[in-house]
């Protein structure tokens, strides 16, 4: 599965996410050997007899089989939203109110100011655009990796807004805006920078090899690595040594 969830989670959290919607029955075959074994959580299985007596439900197995479905029939970031519809919840109230929201991320407790939710475009996945106060800077937390959220009782602080709707119309997960990286890319880079589309940097400039991009560092980091010699980063300077240090390092090991 995509978001480093357990089968069976998965299957308690679309049953209890499909337990007041209505599921038809889907004409599907199924290949033999294809099983989904799970065991329903406490809460679940307290309430499992009478979602099954609400569904009407007269075949337990295809009911389950039309719940799986029902979900994988949807894109990534929809899917996302099903599995994670308690913390999409939390986050349109603190939208709606104004409100500060408390999270836990990478086993940290961070308190944000959210601005809005957003949808990466050809990567399907879902973002909180907001301004955390642990790291006093802008953050694109992805949904999928928040571990815990509380709405607080605190108003939201609005630090910049004309960057914040920036960002809003510009939107990468790596805040890209405004930020920029120059290269030397040769014929090959160029072929491949056309093909390699996932986490691609927009083309601010060109002239000829050299090109200006808008991105961050740790986009480039990202990105980059792909194209060993058939892109020199140019500017920033603290980019630049970064490539020289990582590429040393690759070196003597083949060395």
């Amino acid at each position: 599965m995509y978001f480093n969830i357990l089968t069976g989670e998965i299957g308690n959290k679309l049953f209890n996410y499909y337990s007041n919607k209505d599921v038809e029955n889907l004409d599907i075959k199924l290949s033999k050997g294809e099983i989904i074994q799970f065991n329903l959580n406490k809460s679940n299985d307290e309430l499992y007899y009478i979602i099954l007596k609400e569904h009407e439900v007269q075949n337990e197995a295809e009911f389950f089989r039309n719940i799986f479905f029902k979900y994988l029939d949807n894109p990534r970031y929809i899917r996302e939203r099903i599995l994670f519809s308690e913390i999409f919840e939390k986050l349109e109230i603190a939208l709606k109110e104004k409100k500060k929201v408390n999270i836990k991320y990478s086993r940290e407790i961070r308190t944000i100011n959210p601005y809005f939710l957003k949808v990466t475009p050809g990567e399907d996945r879902n973002y909180i655009f907001s301004y955390c106060e642990k790291n006093e800077d802008y953050r694109n937390y992805r949904i999928a990796n928040i571990e815990n959220i509380s709405v607080s009782k605190y108003n939201v602080e609005i630090k910049d807004l004309e960057y914040i709707n920036n960002i809003n119309k510009n939107f990468d997960p790596f805040l890209s805006f405004g930020r920029n990286v120059k290269i030397k890319i040769n014929e090959e880079g160029q072929r491949l920078f056309e093909r390699v589309i996932l986490n691609r940097p927009k083309v601010l400039e060109k002239d000829r090899n050299i090109w200006v991009l808008e991105c961050t560092n740790r986009l480039a980091k990202i990105y980059f690595p792909q194209f060993l010699s058939n892109v020199e980063i140019l500017e920033p300077l603290d980019l630049r040594e970064w490539f020289k240090k990582e590429l040393k390092k690759s070196l003597d090991i083949y060395l």
